[in-house]
């Protein structure tokens, strides 16, 4: 309300600063058609209504300026409002970034892999188009934690991922499902399709030696394979990738199982 007052101030005052100049070019106007006025009572009136016109003219820098710096002002103000908005933006975008990755990993948590599976749930529905899942476990992963630490662990955990994320397809999505356990989902692909590709992963994991400081690793994991279809539903395809992965534990592990 107080702002509002003070623009309707200023209004006012440049209203009436108009009004003056126009009553003084007026005067000066009527000044020159006089014809029986003399020099001198003619220079007289001039002189007044300049000195006049010399407090308008001060009146509108002043003025001018007044404006000029709020200008000023609400364009910084303008600019900061933008960059706070930015900043605001970019940190929900962080947030949001950070409850949709596991940090160790960064790789989609269990969160942002679900919600990816339900999109590709969606799209199975309008285009008929199959997806499988591959879930992973690292094979005695215990050892690696027990024997030489939990940063051993995670670096176990860490090369997992990148070999993950270099070897599938750009359409596919990789999560880190919990502990040492590892999930794919690969749209628009069938059995064969899918144990080529978790054939290929245990391939490229247990064929490297990685270098932990002083130490040279090796690293195998154990798949399970399901394929989701019309007549099932996602938790229960993961839960057949669950059984697949388990009956290749049973089988010796560092291996590959398709689970109908």
């Amino acid at each position: 309300m107080e702002t509002k007052g003070k623009n309707r101030d200023l209004k006012k005052i440049v209203n009436d600063m108009y009004e003056k100049e126009s009553l003084i070019l007026n005067e000066i106007k009527n000044s020159f058609s006089k014809e029986d006025l003399s020099k001198e009572c003619l220079n007289s009136e001039l002189s007044i209504m300049i000195k006049s016109y010399e407090k308008l003219l001060k009146l509108i820098k002043k003025l001018t300026k007044v404006g000029d710096a709020n200008q000023r002002k609400l364009i910084l103000a303008y600019n900061e409002i933008d960059k706070q908005k930015k900043e605001l933006d970019d940190a929900y975008k962080k947030l949001d970034l950070l409850s949709r990755v596991d940090p160790l990993t960064n790789l989609s948590n269990r969160r942002d892999f679900l919600e990816k599976v339900e999109y590709e749930k969606i799209r199975f529905e309008r285009e008929n188009k199959k997806f499988a899942f591959i879930l992973s476990d690292i094979d005695n992963f215990k050892i690696f934690n027990d024997k030489y630490g939990h940063d051993c662990g995670d670096f176990v955990l860490k090369k997992v991922a990148e070999v993950f994320t270099k070897s599938v397809r750009q359409q596919d999505a990789v999560g880190r499902w919990g502990g040492e356990e590892f999930i794919l989902l690969l749209p628009n692909v069938l059995q064969d399709g899918a144990i080529k590709i978790a054939e290929k992963l245990r391939v490229a994991i247990s064929e490297k030696i990685y270098k932990y400081k002083t130490l040279e690793l090796s690293i195998s994991m154990t798949f399970g394979v399901s394929v989701y279809d019309e007549t099932t539903s996602v938790d229960s395809c993961i839960k057949r990738a669950d059984e697949g992965l388990y009956k290749g534990k049973l089988k010796g592990k560092n291996c590959v199982v398709y689970k109908e």
